[in-house]
């Protein structure tokens, strides 16, 4: 065994074939992408990694596994896929994580998304490849748990998972914003997961809430924070403006594979972006109004909001009226960011209550804050670069 100490689970063991994985190109790559994108712009301290919350996410899969070994629902065998599995699920990540996938989001749909160049990376990459032949790993099974095709899945992608788990307690400790805080031995006890369902029982139910409410709280200060998410769409405009100069392949998919083929895809982090801004800062022949807009990224005066609705129902305002009286007062459409998602906080569907032996649907238990609890909450914001800031405020007002 391997022992590697990590700050929030302490010694994480990986065996001969993890440690094979972590020492490859590709997944080194992931010390130098951050886990929670540009948060550290808000709070200092969110600057860990998705290398970190990797090897988190196995040490939470793993107490899950031993813990359904130990009930004999799952075997050693399969206890070692999920493990693998685990630790791969992040291997897809674009740099700047949501921030550079929402581009490739808007161009190519789900083929955009960090999931399916998660596929392409197992598929294309040859030294995953001699990783796997060499430790006699079928490739076929990691793939299998990935794609949410074995009963082991729901364990690294459901609502409650070692996925989440792991980034409420990572992102809460280096935010500092305890709201993420989470019982997990309390809830690991009392969770099971029975065909893509999560089973809880009723002695379990208040770690459950702690769980959901941690998450829509994380969602309000972090993951949505209006700040943070102002420096990503600046970001993602950058990256939208710069590639077609500086690096034509990297507007396709086909040349991100080629990338992966080439054993090239390990360069393309947050690193690599921060120089492509570095190097465009000073390039004389790009136009002045975008060296701009990359000064005002690096030196943190970036869009500010300027009309937002945080709501658990439907909306009734019109966000392209809205930006259409921001130009209207002369504030350029390119300077304008409208920004609209409807955020998935839980799903009362895929949750059951175990109580007194029967099972009964979490929306019919009416002993649990959950029940009341909205299944989602939608964002609605506009921002403006902050030149415009006072004209924009103005005009909302």
């Amino acid at each position: 065994m391997k022992k590697i100490y990590d700050e929030a689970h302490g010694y994480i063991d990986l065996n001969e074939i993890e440690t094979a994985v972590v020492d490859s190109d590709v997944f080194q790559r992931l010390r130098r992408i951050r886990q929670t994108s540009l948060a550290y712009l808000v709070y200092p301290g969110a600057t860990h990694t998705r290398f970190s919350h990797s090897l988190g996410t196995l040490y939470m899969a793993d107490k899950i596994g031993r813990k359904m070994f130990n009930e004999g629902t799952l075997d050693l065998t399969d206890l070692s896929y999920l493990r693998v599995a685990a630790l791969l699920h992040d291997i897809g990540q674009f740099p700047f994580s949501h921030a550079i996938e929402g581009y490739y989001l808007s161009k190519y749909g789900e083929e955009g998304s960090n999931e399916n160049l998660r596929t392409l990376i197992l598929k294309e990459s040859e030294e995953l490849r001699e990783v796997f032949q060499k430790q006699s790993v079928d490739l076929r099974k990691v793939e299998e748990i990935l794609e949410g095709h074995s009963y082991i899945s729901p364990i690294i992608d459901s609502d409650v998972d070692a996925d989440r788990l792991d980034y409420l307690i990572r992102d809460s400790k280096h935010t500092g914003v305890s709201l993420g805080n989470v019982d997990t031995d309390r809830l690991l006890d009392t969770i099971s997961y029975e065909e893509g369902q999560v089973v809880v029982k009723d002695k379990g139910i208040q770690s459950l809430e702690n769980f959901y409410v941690a998450r829509l709280h994380m969602y309000q200060a972090v993951y949505y924070h209006k700040t943070i998410l102002g420096y990503e769409l600046l970001l993602r405009k950058l990256y939208e403006k710069l590639i077609p100069r500086c690096c034509p392949s990297l507007d396709s998919l086909k040349g991100i594979r080629e990338m992966i083929r080439l054993g090239t895809f390990d360069i393309w982090d947050d690193e690599w972006l921060f120089s492509r801004l570095y190097d465009s800062l000073y390039d004389e022949e790009l136009p002045e109004q975008l060296r701009t807009l990359i000064r005002a990224f690096l030196t943190r005066r970036g869009p500010k909001v300027v009309y937002e609705e945080v709501l658990y129902r439907e909306s009734k305002e019109d966000l392209h009226t809205i930006v259409k009286d921001l130009e209207k007062a002369g504030i350029p459409e390119d300077s304008i960011y409208p920004f609209e998602e409807r955020i998935r906080v839980m799903r009362k569907d895929s949750i059951t209550v175990l109580t007194k032996g029967r099972k009964r649907r979490l929306s019919d238990y009416s002993q649990t804050i959950l029940s009341e609890m909205p299944e989602s909450m939608l964002v609605r914001r506009i921002y403006v670069d902050h030149q415009f800031v006072n004209r924009a405020r103005e005009v909302l007002r």
